[in-house]
């Protein structure tokens, strides 16, 4: 099943936000608590909150920093 190209940008996002918080959240866990008994509960919890914090931020955030890259690299 393809999805229709004019998603390709929210696809891309979010799918950027999955794969960056997913893996913060599990170091972050590691460093805060290491690996103790409720280890994975935490981790999931820490996922799935970042998740949904860094899906709508990258949405947001990632067409504003292309924009920008786009102006301040030159063109030919």
């Amino acid at each position: 099943m393809k999805i229709n190209k004019k998603y390709r940008n929210i696809i891309f996002s979010c799918l950027a936000a999955v794969f960056i918080s997913v893996p913060v959240a599990f170091v972050m866990v590691v460093i805060n608590l290491g690996f103790v008994k409720g280890f994975i509960f935490a981790f999931i919890k820490s996922a799935m909150a970042g998740t949904a914090i860094s899906i709508p931020l990258a949405n947001i955030a990632i067409p504003v920093a292309e924009k920008i890259t786009h102006r301040v690299i030159e063109s030919d």
